[in-house]
């Protein structure tokens, strides 16, 4: 952001939206998105992520770009599947491409309503940037350590369906789900 000089046009454009208004968010989004699209990763950090993505000897396989931002997981809220992941990247220059994805997916319409309706100021948010080398699963799933419905921190729930985990976390699929309540042993 600093080296494109798009925080204060960022802050700017999230002030400016109205957070009930969808077509506002949307509109913000799209410009602040289109700004990092714009935008030129710092030729030192595109050299070291170029340089580390080689020698882990994964450039000719596919790999995972994740996000993962500071206000994800907070005690009363969740901001989980918010961010983009990209799934199945192959190559120096699709890997730039989806870490500026990554990092533009902060500023989805989603993300800027989600943080305003909460209250959670925008210029506190950050999202780091997480390349993975993909697993091609079977099966994929979510562990809650505490039952997401019902807040009780005695029972562990576990989400599964068929495939990546991405068609799970967007809600394109229904999970087969397990509640246990793991035992204490001293």
């Amino acid at each position: 952001m600093a080296s494109n000089r798009l925080a204060g046009f960022t802050l700017e454009t999230v002030s400016a939206a109205n957070a009930g208004d969808p077509a506002a968010l949307d509109a913000a989004s799209d410009a602040i998105r289109t700004r990092f699209s714009l935008g030129r990763i710092p030729a030192a950090l595109s050299g070291a992520l170029c340089a580390t993505y080689g020698a882990l000897e994964i450039s000719s396989i596919a790999v995972a770009v994740r996000s993962s931002a500071t206000a994800e997981d907070l005690p009363e809220l969740s901001f989980a599947g918010q961010q983009d992941t990209f799934l199945n990247v192959v190559g120096e220059e699709a890997l730039l491409r989806a870490v500026v994805g990554c990092w533009s997916s902060l500023w989805t319409a989603r993300a800027i309503g989600y943080r305003a309706r909460n209250g959670i100021p925008h210029d506190r948010v950050a999202l780091a940037v997480v390349v993975q080398s993909m697993v091609q699963s079977e099966v994929s799933g979510v562990l809650f350590t505490a039952n997401p419905l019902t807040g009780r921190r005695t029972e562990v729930v576990i989400e599964a369906a068929p495939g990546l985990g991405d068609a799970l976390v967007s809600g394109r699929v229904q999970p087969e789900t397990t509640v246990v309540s793991p035992s204490v042993r001293s």
